[in-house]
């Protein structure tokens, strides 16, 4: 009986063992296939970054939530400038609304050349325009308020500072001269005071922040003094010939809406 048994055993011992090796080798490829599948899961499991191109040069952008740029781009810049300017002497109206658009070409660094024009418009009556009076009292339906409208144009250099620690806020200086004109209210055909016309020169000094929201895109505001030689039009009731009147003017330009788009 024992030794009927003895053949068995060598046998059963084979038998296990090369079942272990089948389910080891066909174990194989899992596993292999579950290492590989362990650097996506950690790509995927952290923020994803793509990759870009632009003026600044090649950087990496994160999906993680709205960040602040590291940096902002240099080279053309387009500015929309609005909405108010008042005049500070006493003989200084200017129309207070005002829409502009200023171009800026970066010479070098924090070195910049800049060109605008602005459309001005305003209502008002002779009053408004800081006149002694209105000249043309004696002619009926005179003296009313109306539309006042012009423009402006101007060019100069800008100073745009660079902060390392918070690139993303950029002071700015500008210097230039500007100049410009704008025609007094005539209803129906017919003006409504003796001043007809006024141009202006001088020269600008500004002062202003950009708040970048995007490498490309940033608001701000600007303080601007312009001080100048304004000449007025004047025509008195039935003269044929106008006269012109020069006085100084400072106006000052309050610009709480500004947005800058760089290119």
């Amino acid at each position: 009986m024992h030794s009927s048994k003895l053949p068995r055993h060598p046998r059963s011992v084979f038998r296990r063992l090369l079942l272990s090796v089948v389910l080891w080798t066909a174990g194989l490829p899992l596993a292999a296939s579950a290492l590989a599948a362990q650097p996506t899961s950690a790509a995927s499991a952290s923020p994803s970054a793509s990759g870009r191109s632009g003026p600044g040069g090649t950087y990496t952008t994160s999906n993680s939530g709205f960040q602040l740029p590291d940096f902002v781009y240099g080279g053309n810049s387009i500015s929309l400038l609005a909405p108010v300017q008042i005049g500070l002497t006493p003989n200084g109206y200017i129309p207070r609304g005002r829409i502009g658009l200023q171009y800026d070409r970066q010479l070098h660094k924090a070195h910049w050349l800049h060109v605008g024009a602005a459309a001005l418009f305003d209502r008002g009556n002779w009053q408004d325009f800081r006149m002694d009076t209105c000249g043309l009292e004696v002619q009926t339906g005179t003296c009313q308020a109306g539309t006042t409208a012009g423009m402006d144009l101007w060019v100069g250099y800008t100073h745009k500072l660079f902060i390392e620690k918070q690139p993303w806020i950029v002071p700015t200086f500008r210097l230039g001269v500007a100049g410009g004109f704008w025609y007094y209210p005539r209803l129906r055909g017919t003006r409504e005071q003796t001043r007809e016309l006024s141009w202006m020169l001088g020269f600008q000094a500004a002062a202003g922040v950009r708040f970048f929201l995007l490498r490309e895109l940033s608001i701000g505001l600007d303080l601007e003094l312009r001080p100048g030689l304004v000449i007025h039009r004047e025509r008195p009731f039935a003269a044929e010939k106008a006269d012109n009147d020069p006085a100084f003017i400072l106006p000052l330009q309050i610009l709480p809406l500004v947005v800058e788009y760089r290119f």
